[in-house]
C-alpha cells in the first residue's frame, strides 16, 4: 500500500479541528509507507503547490481523508480526481440522522472503501440503506498529548465545555454555591486558542461534565444520541465524568460505568448524587483505571494504527 493522508489543514478547517484531524492524520501519516498532503485552496497563486500535492496524489494508490458530513472540502475531491484509480477511504466526523441521505450517496458514488463512521448509530443506518456501501463503524480517539493528568491539585471541582443543558448547569451552579465550590463553564466560542490551556484546565478539575449532544439540540441529531469525544477527553485528563450516559449504548461497550458519575439530566438528583459520590472511596481508582484505558486504547494515535491495518 502507499497511502496519501489528506489534511485539510489549509483549507479553513473547522472550529475543534485542532483536537481532531493533527492527531489522527499525522501519527497516520507517519508509517513508511504513507505520505502527508495538505492541498491549498484552489488558486493560481498556489499552482506549484498543486503541482507538488499532485504528484504526491499519483505516488499513491490508496487515498484517505476526514470529512465533517456528506464531503470533504472542494481541494480534496479535486486532488482526488487526478489519480482516477485511486482507493478511497474517509472517516465522517457527524453522520447525525438528517445528513445520512447525503452521506450514503456520496459514500457510493466515491466508492469509498471504507467509509469509516463516528457515529455507530449513523453506521448502522447507513448499511441497511445502503447496501452497495462499506461503512464500518470507527468511534471517536482523544488527543492524549493535550488532555492529560496534570501533577497538581484538582482545585476546579467541576467544568462543562461547550453546550450546556439548561437544567442540569443551573443545578450545578445551585450545588456549587451553595458549598463554596468552583464550577467553571464554557462562556464562549474559542477561549482556548491554544488547546492545550484548555488540557490544562481539564486536567486540574475533579469532575468534567458530560452528556450526549441529542440532549441540547434533537432536530440537529435526529434523535442520535452517540459517544462523542467530551467522554474521552475527561477520561484521559484524569478527570471523573458527570453527566448522563448517550442512548446509544456506546459508552457501555468502550468504557467503564464506574467513571461515571450518572445524574438526571433535568439536575433533580444532582446534589444527593454529589454528596454520595464524595464519600465513595472507589472512586479514585476508578478515574484512574478507566484513563489509562482511554489513553491506551482511544487515543487518536491508536485510531491511526487501526486504520492502517485496516487500509492495509
Amino acid at each position: 500500500m502507499r497511502l496519501a493522508v489528506l489534511s485539510n489543514s489549509e483549507l479553513g478547517p473547522w472550529v475543534n479541528w485542532t483536537t481532531l484531524g493533527p492527531p489522527l492524520l499525522e501519527p497516520l501519516a507517519a508509517f513508511p509507507d504513507a505520505r502527508l498532503i495538505a492541498p491549498r485552496p484552489v488558486r493560481w497563486q498556489h499552482r506549484a503547490d498543486w503541482r507538488r500535492s499532485a504528484a504526491d496524489i499519483r505516488w499513491a494508490d490508496t487515498a484517505f481523508w476526514m470529512q465533517g458530513s456528506a464531503r470533504p472540502e472542494a481541494a480534496i475531491s479535486m486532488l482526488t480526481a487526478v489519480n482516477p484509480f485511486i482507493r478511497k477511504s474517509a472517516f465522517v466526523v457527524d453522520a447525525w440522522r438528517p445528513a445520512l441521505t447525503k452521506i450514503g450517496y456520496l459514500a457510493v458514488a466515491q466508492r469509498l472503501n471504507p467509509c469509516f463512521v463516528a457515529f455507530r448509530e449513523g453506521c448502522e443506518e447507513l448499511t441497511r440503506r445502503f447496501p452497495r456501501g462499506r461503512f464500518e463503524w470507527l468511534p471517536f480517539g482523544v488527543d492524549t498529548d493535550v488532555f492529560q493528568p496534570g501533577q497538581g491539585e484538582r482545585d476546579i471541582f467541576a467544568y462543562w465545555m461547550g453546550r450546556r443543558t439548561p437544567q442540569l448547569h443551573e443545578a450545578l451552579l445551585r450545588y456549587c454555591e451553595e458549598r463554596g465550590l468552583d464550577y467553571r463553564y464554557t462562556r464562549a466560542s474559542g477561549e482556548f486558542p491554544d488547546p492545550r490551556d484548555l488540557g490544562a484546565l481539564v486536567a486540574r478539575c475533579r469532575y468534567f461534565v458530560v452528556t450526549p449532544p441529542d440532549l441540547n439540540d434533537p432536530a440537529r441529531t435526529g434523535g442520535f444520541s452517540p459517544l462523542v469525544m467530551r467522554y474521552l477527553e475527561g477520561l484521559a485528563a484524569g478527570a471523573r465524568l458527570l453527566g448522563t450516559l448517550p442512548r446509544s449504548g456506546e459508552y457501555e461497550e468502550l468504557l467503564p460505568l464506574d467513571a461515571l458519575c450518572v445524574v438526571k439530566a433535568d439536575g433533580s438528583d444532582l446534589a444527593e448524587k454529589l454528596d454520595a459520590d464524595g464519600k465513595d472511596t472507589a472512586v479514585e481508582q476508578a478515574v484512574k483505571a478507566a484513563s489509562q484505558l482511554v489513553r491506551a486504547e482511544h487515543s487518536w494515535a491508536r485510531r491511526a494504527q487501526q486504520i492502517h491495518s485496516r487500509l492495509s
